[in-house]
């Protein structure tokens, strides 16, 4: 399953994208993934785990499905070729949902956004702040799961969600529940 993916890595930092397979490239194994059979099995658990919400998240940003698909597999092909990078940093999820986020943020200024709620929203607050409104009202999720599938603190969440409330409009908020995406 993992021969499928891409090799690269985007630096959310930067939005620089790097050749996993290239010897430059300090994070890849001569094959570009975890060598090791626990870290394959930990990689292959968060995949299970994230890739239908990742999609969930792609689909609400983008309105397209073959993009998001294509987004969603080519972050999990750069996650796999940094899986052990990963795992060293203090928030795993935090790191591979910046990495999804500058995937759909590229995809979407090159398709343009077709959803006004969802394109005001990303126009008014910052990435994480709008993902957070994102994850709450289009796609119904509660305080703690996105926080677990950002990598973030559930106050941080919390505090998002309230700047939102505050400064978003109610009806911008209704139009942002209703979904235009039909699977």
């Amino acid at each position: 399953m993992l021969d499928l993916f891409r090799r690269e890595w985007i630096d959310p930092p930067s939005g620089k994208s790097h050749d996993l397979g290239a010897p430059s490239f300090p994070a890849a194994t001569p094959e570009g993934r975890p060598s090791d059979q626990q870290g394959l099995i930990g990689l292959a658990a968060f995949v299970q785990r994230n890739r239908p919400r990742y999609l969930c998240y792609a689909r609400a940003r983008l309105l397209d499905e073959a993009a998001s698909q294509a987004a969603v597999e080519a972050t999990i092909a750069a996650i796999s070729g940094r899986w052990s990078d990963l795992l060293q940093n203090a928030r795993p999820s935090a790191d591979a949902w910046r990495q999804l986020r500058t995937r759909i943020q590229s995809v979407s200024r090159a398709a343009g956004v077709p959803d006004s709620a969802v394109a005001r929203l990303y126009g008014d607050f910052a990435p994480d702040t709008a993902d957070t409104a994102l994850l709450r009202w289009r796609l119904s999720m509660t305080t703690e799961s996105i926080a677990d599938l950002m990598g973030i603190d559930p106050p941080a969440v919390a505090a998002s969600l309230l700047t939102v409330q505050r400064h978003f409009p109610a009806t911008a908020l209704r139009q942002l529940e209703q979904s235009p995406f039909r699977p």
